[in-house]
């Protein structure tokens, strides 16, 4: 497993953000991490990246002790796309990308001709190559996460882990950003943990589902399991109605009727 995480707790302020979450993640799987605002979704990525470290149990990353890894070690394995976008950068896209490159350079080392070569791909698989010389902040939010993206592929980690990565953004950019995703998986063996609101989005991308609520695991399991009235109710405690995929053999979820 390249990720097993058994009995992790988190508490803040004697609040309980997690709850003895416990679950593996294989190599090459594409994880949807689903569940109310507040079930503990970005708490439990934040752990992964060791940006909260005051957990009890037990995170292990290709059998190691996530604990022992410094934060330069894990930015080498882990890139964490955070829900949040960024503003206030005087930079080009070409300057921010080059920082995901960052992990892997000795201290005050030139970036070299094999870092470049990683930046111009990690760009063109995110198609943001052709505006490499803007300037971050005259991006549109699209434009904004596809840079985030890429940056964070520039890290060549194995695994990736984004919190909401299409929140927020038109349908044209949602729909170039899972389909860039799913290649990332599907094609070239990019494990990947999201965090999603979008129920149908996981049942259509992700190979394995988690749902949380208040610190919980809910449910772990299939994504074509999410997909009846009980385990969803469970989830959202609401109802939801079900249609036939257009073209694919799935339910898609229709909440709140």
């Amino acid at each position: 497993m390249l990720v097993s995480i058994r009995n992790l707790s988190v508490k803040f302020n004697n609040n309980t953000l997690l709850n003895n979450v416990s679950f593996d993640v294989a190599k090459g799987e594409y994880l949807a991490i689903i569940g109310c605002n507040g079930a503990g979704k970005s708490t439990l990525l934040k752990c992964l990246d060791k940006i909260i470290t005051n957990w009890s149990g037990e995170i292990l990353f290709d059998n190691v002790s996530l604990r022992k890894f410094s934060q330069k070690q894990l930015a080498r394995k882990i890139a964490f796309v955070r829900q949040s976008t960024i503003n206030g950068f005087a930079f080009t896209v070409q300057q921010i990308v080059e920082m995901g490159r960052y992990p892997h350079l000795k201290p005050l080392a030139p970036i070299s001709k094999i870092d470049q070569q990683i930046v111009a791909e990690s760009m063109e698989l995110m198609q943001v190559n052709k505006i490499s010389h803007r300037l971050f902040d005259t991006l549109s939010g699209g434009e904004k996460q596809k840079v985030l993206l890429a940056t964070a592929l520039a890290q060549n980690t194995e695994l990736l882990l984004l919190d909401e990565p299409t929140t927020y953004l038109d349908y044209k950019h949602q729909s170039e950003i899972g389909k860039i995703l799913r290649e990332l998986n599907q094609k070239h063996r990019k494990t990947i943990i999201e965090v999603t609101h979008d129920v149908n989005r996981a049942v259509l991308d992700a190979t394995h589902v988690i749902a949380l609520g208040n610190g919980n695991v809910l449910l772990d399991a299939s994504p074509e399991f999410l997909m009846n009235t009980t385990n969803l109710k469970n989830i959202y405690n609401i109802n939801f109605q079900f249609t036939n995929h257009p073209s694919l053999p799935l339910k898609l979820a229709i909440p709140g009727i």
